[in-house]
């Protein structure tokens, strides 16, 4: 997952999942050089899901996501075949 913004341009690994306080806090890979930590409460998961299902662009990725999914990993394997 890429995370953009002022302060900087990340991508983001997930690593381990924690559950604590009634949130969700998603750990970064141990691997990545920057360790952050997302915490998700209970009405971030609400928000998201009902801006989510109001935007038709939101369905079509879901309907499109094997399509998208199987195209991101070709591309992928392409890249890193090109760079060996």
């Amino acid at each position: 997952m890429k995370v953009k913004s002022k302060l900087a341009d990340i991508d983001f690994e997930f690593g381990h999942f924690e559950y604590k306080k009634d949130h969700l806090i998603i750990h970064s890979h141990p691997d990545q050089s920057m360790q952050s930590k997302v915490y998700v409460s209970p009405d971030d998961v609400v928000s998201a899901l009902g801006k989510a299902i109001k935007l038709p662009m939101f369905w079509a990725y879901m309907t499109g996501f094997p399509f998208f999914l199987i195209r991101y990993r070709r591309r992928k394997a392409a890249k890193a075949k090109a760079k060996s």
